[in-house]
């Protein structure tokens, strides 16, 4: 009597199913960082979406192009790596924010915003810290120019109790 022993079909499906698996390619590129520092308000509720505009900033984009020795034209992408509301005395509570999403866009042009990062639904209990999930948008056409503005808008669970001084921290990666 035979007996049936599935081993080399199992190896050749393993062999194939991890033949095209392959580690990620990751861009060489540049970190364009910011933080600008803003204050929630005390008493602001939930039936509107409250927006914490953050404007006439800097993109330091061709300092940072000559740092990297590259051109404008080299750069393939500039993409959102992370983003993240923190409060500067450690007292923050972010667990009154239900959405959050902040947007890029020119001042000149404010409804030509490109979401970069969103949190919909956030962390109950998200302590000090508001991770932000980024977007996988090119922000290329506005952070090539020599200044940005933001736009935070933050859908409230609570009406909130305390002011809050946060810094958003922002990360970019200038792709080539």
């Amino acid at each position: 009597m035979r007996k049936f022993f599935p081993v080399p079909g199992l190896l050749a499906f393993l062999i194939i199913s991890f033949a095209g698996c392959k580690k990620e390619d990751v861009a060489p590129g540049f970190d364009m960082i910011y933080q600008q520092e803003f204050t929630i308000p005390a008493g602001i509720g939930p039936f509107v979406t409250h927006h914490f505009y953050l404007k006439n900033i800097s993109t330091r984009y061709l300092a940072q192009l000559n740092q990297a020795g590259r051109t404008d034209a080299e750069i393939t992408a500039i993409l959102p790596a992370q983003a993240a509301l923190v409060g500067i005395f450690g007292d923050a509570n972010f667990g009154v924010v239900e959405e959050a999403s902040l947007r890029v866009y020119q001042e000149s042009d404010p409804n030509g915003f490109i979401e970069a990062a969103y949190r919909f639904p956030t962390p109950l209990d998200p302590n000090n810290n508001l991770d932000l999930i980024p977007t996988l948008a090119n922000v290329k056409k506005i952070m090539k120019e020599d200044r940005f503005s933001l736009d935070l808008a933050l859908r409230l669970r609570n009406t909130t109790q305390d002011e809050m001084p946060v810094r958003l921290n922002v990360q970019l990666k200038a792709t080539y």
